[in-house]
């Protein structure tokens, strides 16, 4: 591929940007692309037009679409937002007779596509991969793209360093986090740093799902198998006056767009690591702002530090804990360099009964040092849990180049199944005492009479593209769906992320972020008739309520409409 040669630019003419989510899963759970929205903030103040574009959700053909944009803007670069390379699910259909050992979707092939056809439509243009996992395996990636440069780790200072040396016409080198493909070890340029301001908001986004804000970056604990393991345990935190600025932005946005009440996830690997200080700051900065009753919250949690202190502050703001646990087994724990013990998990349950805490437990089964013994004691211990705490699994865990569990693997190929690739770029599942589609099968008859426990995520398989059809319809790029194809679509069962009045809820504040207030009344319109449960929060006479301000509003704006006729008449 060609790229536009370093000094070739106009003087003073503004460079052009566009930065690509490419992430096919926002077809599935759409969420706003933060990485993305942190660097076009990073470069506000710099003389460069910078665009974001998001595919695979607003567009039902994501490559051709994004390759027409490209044409039509003819970027000077162009930016790959790689966030996650598939969807993470080992077992998606425990029952699935297809002969594959596991049902992960990867997602690079498409992401190839899509690089090939951005960079055919733009092929001056510089290419620069980034994200998450770009960041976790950025020499795997540039290859396989065929990409020359990347942003490992945090972005926002090596990209205003790539966008000023380009309009300067100087060189792209000695810059902080940027890395080639032919770096013998890109892995160690990782950049951990923070902007220093509040991230703008993408308008298009609405909170139908949450908010990221991110506290920190990084992470203190090196599980085996985590992605994060790579960065041997380094991490900064975030000023918190910005980190409480942009939520306190965030929720001034949603209330002019009506949305008294936000979901926000704290995008950190876990938000009470290395210790508490951090995040109950964070927390009491939420109370003394008057935020606690405009926002709901979640966020990854340790077993441990978890305080009297910091669980009554999770309670004031509205928060969920999402406990990482993974095994109630010492021996998986320990091989799987977990920084806790069983005590610990008996002294969060306890805890988080006592604060009445909204939490749930993440297990993954399978890891290295599972044995029947170490099932047993997992499965005793879930059983044991009271039904307020959610529970979700994941049989077999996906090996990733570069960590621990990379290493453990190579020496224990014996519970290893999915693709012959040694890098493990490619998914490749470990999985003991035995294949995980049959680990799934005996977890599922093993819980089958808890409703609180099942097992985790959705894949992209199978999961529902219910709001992503909504925003395409409300945005008005979807032509051939139809808002009541949506309603329908909502209010159908099945849906594992959402049941299906959470689902018209969730439609319906698309609409309503988008303006589209014909599209609301008609959500409400269905909502008001559908006879399951409402989400939290809402009720009928509210439904009610805003049917009667939406008839009003949709008069006094048809009012309007023919005043402005009768006045160019």
């Amino acid at each position: 591929m060609r790229v536009r040669r370093e000094g070739a630019r106009t003087a003073g003419q503004p460079l052009r940007v566009l930065l690509v989510h490419a992430n096919p899963f926002q077809q599935v759970t759409p969420v706003p692309p933060y990485g993305l929205e942190c660097l076009k903030t990073a470069v506000t103040d710099l003389n460069v037009e910078v665009e974001i574009l998001d595919p695979y959700l607003f567009a039902a053909d994501p490559v051709a679409a994004a390759a027409r944009h490209a044409r039509e803007r003819r970027p000077d670069v162009v930016g790959l937002g790689l966030r996650i390379v598939e969807d993470c699910i080992v077992i998606d259909d425990p029952d699935a007779e297809t002969g594959a050992v596991e049902d992960i979707t990867w997602f690079m092939p498409e992401i190839r596509r899509l690089r090939a056809a951005l960079g055919e439509a733009a092929p001056e243009a510089l290419f620069l991969c980034g994200g998450a996992a770009f960041s976790a395996f950025p020499r795997e990636c540039l290859d396989y793209l065929e990409v020359e440069r990347g942003v490992v780790g945090a972005g926002e200072a090596p990209f205003r360093l790539v966008l000023d040396r380009l309009a300067s016409g100087a060189e792209l080198r000695a810059i902080p986090g940027l890395v080639r493909r032919s770096d013998t070890d890109p892995l160690d340029a990782y950049q951990l740093s923070f902007a220093g301001r509040p991230t703008l908001r993408e308008p298009l986004y609405a909170p139908a799902n949450s908010f990221p804000v991110r506290t920190r970056i990084g992470c203190a604990m090196q599980c085996a198998y985590c992605l994060t393991a790579n960065l041997g345990r380094r991490y900064e935190n975030g000023a918190l006056e910005v980190v409480l600025d942009e939520l306190e932005q965030t929720v001034a946005t949603a209330v002019e767009r009506g949305v008294a009440r936000i979901p926000v996830f704290f995008a950190d690997d876990e938000f009470n690591l290395p210790d508490e200080r951090h995040s109950i700051a964070v927390l009491r900065g939420i109370v003394e702002r008057g935020l606690a009753d405009k926002l709901t919250w979640r966020a990854y949690f340790n077993p441990t530090p978890f305080s009297a202190e910091l669980a009554g502050l999770v309670r004031q703001t509205n928060g969920h804990a999402s406990v990482t646990v993974d095994t109630a087994s010492a021996e998986v724990m320990r091989r799987a360099q977990k920084p806790f013990r069983r005590r610990h998990l008996d002294d969060l349950i306890e805890m988080v009964l006592r604060h009445e805490l909204p939490a749930d437990l993440g297990l993954i089964f399978g890891l290295p040092g599972e044995t029947e013994a170490t099932l047993a004691e997992t499965i005793e211990f879930v059983r044991s849990l009271p039904p307020s705490i959610e529970v979700s699994y994941s049989s077999g865990a996906r090996v990733y180049p570069h960590t621990p569990l990379a290493a453990i693997a190579r020496e224990e190929p014996e519970w290893l199944l999915g693709a012959d690739d040694p890098s493990f770029f490619e998914p490749v599942v470990f999985c003991s005492p035995c294949p995980p589609r049959d680990l799934a099968r005996r977890l599922r008859r093993e819980f089958a009479d808890l409703p609180h426990v099942r097992a985790a995520g959705v894949g992209f398989a199978s999961g529902r593209r219910t709001v992503a059809h909504a925003y395409r319809v409300a945005t008005g790029a979807a032509p051939t769906t139809t808002w009541q194809d949506v309603l329908d679509e909502a209010e159908r069962p099945g849906d594992y992320q959402r049941m299906p009045g959470e689902s018209l809820a969730a439609v319906m504040q698309v609409a309503l972020w988008h303006e589209r207030l014909d599209l609301v009344a008609s959500a409400t319109k269905r909502l008001l008739r559908f006879r399951g449960a409402l989400p939290d929060g809402l009720t009928r006479r509210k439904l009610r309520i805003a049917r009667l301000a939406l008839g009003l509003l949709t008069t006094f704006d048809r009012l309007k409409r023919v005043g402005r006729r009768g006045r160019g008449s």
